[in-house]
């Protein structure tokens, strides 16, 4: 897998930054493998970046921990799954008793997209995105976790563990995935993460970084006072799929 990536990462209007990025990279015996998150701290609510830090903070124990090894021994996306479902159930615990002990409420939002030999397995709870821009087309993989109101209804935090958003597929050459967090994509239309994003219009991870920056300039321009995170990542060769990944 060629990947080529990149993220930003601004507070907006805000003082503090409750936003959290990770993408992490493995070549192992099976190909290389990537793992990217987006969460965004409830606003509103005290310790936001706590909770989203701790998030992807435990996401990425869990990925070299356990996620590696599985792949390793050729488990199936499913068995994944599984792993990362018990990392969230636990982390939402871990949550909980922080909250509880400084008797406060805290969440975030979490997006989480796992690419490994041809195929990607998503994680979603919230309102960030992840989406998939490709042969000039842009394509959106999560759902909004959004009420009335435009209220947010899934979070992971002190709160009942919300319903975790699964989807798989595979993916091709010349295929970006965008994360983002509400604050990047709210003020930029389709239309401009398409022409921005476009893989056969981008060279380098520079190229990358600049025009995420550009997105977020112009989000704030018009008017975005909230946090505002993404992370782009472009695969420019594809593999074949692995024994073991049938799902």
């Amino acid at each position: 897998m060629d990947v080529m990536s990149g993220f930003y990462w601004d507070s907006g209007k805000k003082e503090n930054n409750q936003d959290s990025v990770l993408i992490e990279q493995v070549s192992t015996e099976k190909g290389r493998i990537l793992l990217a998150a987006v969460s965004d701290g409830i606003g509103g609510l005290p310790a936001g970046e706590v909770a989203s830090g701790f998030l992807v903070e435990r996401l990425r124990q869990h990925f070299y921990g356990e996620i590696i090894p599985l792949i390793r021994k050729g488990k199936s996306l499913k068995n994944i799954r599984r792993s990362f479902f018990r990392c969230l159930y636990e982390t939402a615990g871990m949550l909980q008793q922080y909250a509880d002990s400084r008797e406060i409420s805290l969440g975030a939002t979490l997006s989480v997209l796992l690419l490994m030999k041809g195929r990607y397995l998503i994680l979603h709870v919230g309102d960030s995105r992840i989406y998939e821009i490709r042969k000039k087309r842009i394509r959106q993989l999560t759902e909004d976790h959004r009420g009335e109101g435009n209220t947010l209804t899934g979070c992971l935090g002190s709160f009942p563990m919300s319903e975790v958003y699964v989807r798989y597929g595979r993916y091709h050459r010349k295929t970006g995935f965008l994360l983002c967090s509400d604050g990047f994509w709210s003020r930029a239309a389709g239309e401009l993460l398409l022409e921005m994003l476009d893989p056969s219009e981008i060279f380098t991870e520079e190229q990358i970084q600049k025009r995420l920056s550009e997105i977020g300039s112009y989000g704030k321009k018009q008017g975005e006072k909230d946090n505002l995170s993404a992370i782009y990542v472009l695969l420019k060769r594809e593999e074949e799929g692995f024994a073991g990944n049938s799902l």
